[in-house]
C-alpha cells in the first residue's frame, strides 16, 4: 500500500517540521523567515506494509518576483502531483485568499484532503473549534485534525487519518530511505538554515 501525499499551506504556518514529524528525522531545514522551503522536498515514512510519500512544498504566496513565482509552481505542481493533499494552516488566524484558492482547487478536483490545524497549543479549544467552524463552511474536508508539530501532539492521529487514503500500489522508495534529496543538497539545506538563524540581519533573505 502507498500514498502520494502533498503538504501545503501558507508560508511559516510549520510544513516543515510537520514532515519532520511524520518522517521521524530531519529532511527539511527550519527557520523563522517566511518561504525558508524553496524547492520540493520528499519524506518517506514507511511502516509495515505501507509507504507514505510527503512533499514538503514552499509556501504559497502571492509571487512579488521571480523566485517567488517558481515556488508557488513548485508548491502548486506538488498538489496537483499528490493523491491527497494536508492543508496546513495557523489555528485562530483569518481564511486568506491563497488558502481560499487551495480550497477551490481542492473541491474542484475533488482530492482527498484533510486539514491540520496547526499550534493548536497556543490557543483555547473555543478557538479551534472557531477555526475548523469556519474551514468547514469553505470546504467538505475528509478530515480536520488540530495538531502542534512543533512537540508532535496528534501528529499520529494525522497519520492515521491519512491511512484511509492509501491505495494497493508498489511502493515508490525503498523501505531504507527517508528522503531522495542527495547528501550534498542535504548539506547544502543545513548551511543555510545556520546561515539564516546567525546572519539574519547581515544577509538579505532572498
Amino acid at each position: 500500500m502507498a500514498l502520494q501525499c502533498g503538504i501545503v499551506g501558507l508560508p511559516n504556518v510549520g510544513k516543515s517540521t510537520l514532515i519532520n514529524r511524520l518522517v521521524g528525522e530531519k529532511i527539511a531545514i527550519i527557520s523563522s523567515k517566511p518561504q525558508t522551503t524553496r524547492n520540493r522536498i520528499t519524506g518517506i515514512f514507511t511502516k509495515g506494509d505501507d509507504q507514505f510519500v510527503f512533499l514538503d512544498t514552499p509556501g504559497m504566496h502571492s509571487p512579488k518576483n521571480s523566485l517567488g513565482e517558481f515556488m508557488v509552481k513548485a508548491a502548486d505542481t506538488s498538489m496537483r502531483d499528490a493523491d491527497a493533499v494536508v492543508l496546513v494552516v495557523d489555528t485562530g488566524k483569518e481564511i486568506t485568499t491563497v488558502e481560499e484558492n487551495v480550497i477551490s482547487y481542492l473541491k474542484k478536483s475533488e482530492i482527498p484532503a484533510i486539514l491540520a490545524l496547526n499550534k493548536v497549543d497556543l490557543y483555547t479549544r473555543d478557538i479551534i473549534a472557531q477555526t475548523i467552524t469556519a474551514y468547514a463552511s469553505k470546504c467538505d474536508f475528509d478530515a480536520f485534525v488540530p495538531i502542534s508539530a512543533k512537540n508532535g501532539e496528534k501528529v499520529d492521529a494525522l497519520l492515521s487519518e491519512l491511512s484511509n487514503f492509501l491505495s494497493e500500489s508498489e511502493w515508490f522508495y525503498p523501505d531504507d530511505i527517508v528522503t531522495d534529496q542527495p547528501i550534498r543538497q542535504m548539506a547544502a539545506e543545513i548551511i543555510r538554515e545556520k546561515i539564516l538563524r546567525t546572519l539574519n540581519k547581515e544577509i538579505p533573505h532572498g
